[in-house]
Parts: C-alpha cells; structure tokens; sequence
C-alpha cells in the first residue's frame, strides 16, 4: 500500500498536519491539559502524535476541497473551464492554444459538450497516456491548496487567541507583526495555489492534445 502513496501526497498531509498542530499548541497552550499524557509509554505518545497529525493533515486537505468554489471564485472561475475558454495568459497556456485544444476535445466528445465535460475527458486522455507530470502536478496543486487553507486557519486561530489565548498576553507590536506576516502569506499561497492549478490544466490540455494527434498513446 505503502507504494502507492506519491511523495507529493504524504507531503500534503504531513505539513499542513504538523505545522497545523503547532500553531494550535502556540495560539492556546491550554489544550495540552485536555489530555493528560502522564503514565502513557512514551511509544504510545508518539504513535498518538503522528496519528493527530495525520488526521489534522486530511481534515485540513478536506476543508480545502469544499472551500474549492470559493476559492475558484477568486481565481475568476474554475481554472480548466478559463483555459477552455479563453486561455490562461500567455504565460501559461495563450487563447490561440486554448481554442486549437477545444476544437480537437468537441471533435472528440461532441459540439454539444460543455468545459466540465471537456476537460474531463481531457483528464482520462492524460490519464490514458501516463504522462507523470499531470499526477505530480494535481498533488503540488493539492499540497498548495492545503498551505493556503492551512494559513487561513493559522489566521482564524490568531485572532481568536487575540481574545481568549496566549496571543492576549502578546505585546502590540507583535500581535501586528503575527496578523501582518499571516496576511502576507495568505496572499502569497493564493498566488502560488492558482499558479500550481494552472499548470495543472495546462499540462492535462497539452498532453490530450499529443494523444489526439497520435503523438503519445494510451498504455
């Protein structure tokens, strides 16, 4: 089982996981005395540890893609349905590219297909190829997407520990640094989700392409 778990996909969950526990444990110290570790075998401890870990990384990973609406609303829409329709930008994937790849997928599909339907036959061509690159580029954009949620609640947790945590008993200066610095990265995960989501969709699109022309076939 072990074999088949990518790198990118025990990275996304290990992560946002330990790194989520952390900040839970700095934001409101408290929560150590919920549970009394005193007597426990010291293997036990960090057996529970790893496995807390685990299950805060997959439930982090899981807000994610529920929050995934929203986010592609700030993104100006679901990033495949933009490249079907008018392209990603010149730098990731131009209009005239993306109208050469959609008319070879109606072809394929049908004029009556929507972008969903598209690209998610675009998706099985890619699969269908076994092109590495398309895997490794869905688990850094899910390892991303992660990051980001991971921060937004970094943030929640801020504020709330402004109020009733150890964040209360923080200078002034450093409650602005903490909120600023947070704000800083919610920014920059954004940015880097959307660009890992982009080149996601551009590489699903360009190998679909290769397989309709016959230049890749399917395994």
């Amino acid at each position: 089982m072990i074999e088949k778990l990518d790198y990118y996909d025990i990275l996304g969950v290990l992560v946002p996981g330990s790194l989520g526990v952390c900040w839970a444990w700095i934001c409101f110290p408290a929560i150590t005395d919920i549970v009394p570790t005193a007597g426990l075998p010291a293997t036990l401890e960090i057996v529970a540890s790893v496995a807390l870990i685990v299950l805060i990384g997959h439930v982090i990973q899981t807000v994610g893609s529920l929050l995934e609406p929203c986010i592609y609303r700030t993104w100006r829409g679901r990033p495949s349905d933009r490249a079907l329709l008018e392209g990603l930008s010149e730098r990731y994937l131009p209009k005239d590219s993306a109208v050469r790849i959609r008319a070879k997928l109606f072809q394929a599909v049908g004029a009556e297909a929507r972008e969903r339907s598209l690209f998610l036959r675009a998706m099985q061509l890619a699969q269908c190829a076994g092109n590495a690159r398309v895997q490794r580029f869905n688990s850094l954009y899910a390892y991303h997407r992660g990051l980001l949620v991971l921060v937004l609640i970094a943030f929640v947790l801020l504020v709330s520990s402004l109020q009733w945590g150890a964040a209360a008993a923080w200078a002034c200066g450093w409650k602005c640094v903490g909120l600023v610095a947070l704000l800083s990265l919610l920014a920059l995960t954004w940015h880097r989700g959307k660009q890992r989501a982009y080149y996601y969709v551009r590489e699903v699109l360009l190998t679909a392409e290769r397989v309709l022309d016959g230049e890749a076939k399917c395994n």
